[in-house]
């Protein structure tokens, strides 16, 4: 087996085990989504008891789903950020091809992980009435629909673009890089969600991860296009 090949084979396993941890992050995190819901619709005796243990109130949900909802967001500018030091090959001679890729892979699959507990805890919240409906369906929630509805559409973008990577041989590399480029759509419609719809946007910490990330990747995105062109040059 030539260099290459070992590479390819290597990146392969990495970024199915990327997937597969992904996937068990975001289905435990639902089961305790759907467990936390259960809860607080039953309120038995027992799990009354219980509730009080654990310190679950009313507003759980709400605060899971703001907490899960800012992870999610790290992990989607981590993401971005960390295909734009792969793809300008600034990280080249420290990292392997097959680490860098891997790891881009897992950002993208937890920012995922991390943004779907954001939307279903919200089923759960007692002050919104959220529907599935809401949550699926761009522009038609109780809250902020508009600004909203763009979270929504940014979601369905990062699914997009981290399940084309899976189908890079039949989409063709060029086509595939062109569709890689919603990545940026998707951290921009992240931020606007976050800055809009966000209770916590005014607080200080909040829009320093914002506008801090934002100028990261402005600043990495403009040495990507400078490299770019001096290699074309050359």
């Amino acid at each position: 087996m030539t260099t290459t090949n070992k590479v390819v084979t290597t990146s392969r396993l990495t970024s199915a085990l990327g997937f597969v941890i992904s996937l068990m992050v975001g289905m435990v995190g639902g089961g305790v989504i759907f467990g936390v819901g259960w809860v607080l619709a039953t309120q038995t005796a027992v799990l009354g008891w219980i509730v009080g243990m654990l310190g679950i109130t009313a507003q759980t949900p709400w605060y899971l789903s703001r907490s899960a909802g800012t992870v999610g967001y790290l992990l989607l500018a981590g993401s971005t950020i960390w295909g734009l030091l792969l793809s300008s090959k600034i990280i080249k001679e420290t990292v392997s091809a097959a680490l860098s890729l891997a790891m881009h892979n897992i950002l993208s699959w937890l920012a995922i992980a991390f943004t779907g507990v954001h939307i279903v805890s919200l089923l759960f919240d007692n002050f919104f009435s959220y529907k599935l409906t809401d949550l699926l369906v761009p522009f038609v929630g109780p809250y902020k629909p508009g600004w909203v509805g763009l979270g929504v559409i940014g979601f369905y973008l990062m699914m997009l673009t981290s399940v084309s990577f899976y189908f890079r041989k039949q989409i063709g590399q060029k086509r595939w890089r062109s569709l890689h480029y919603l990545t940026f759509a998707v951290y921009a419609l992240g931020t606007v969600h976050g800055l809009t719809a966000g209770t916590d946007s005014s607080n200080p910490g909040m829009q320093i991860m914002y506008w801090g990330s934002a100028l990261v990747i402005f600043f990495l995105a403009t040495y990507r296009v400078l490299v770019g062109k001096g290699g074309a040059k050359g």
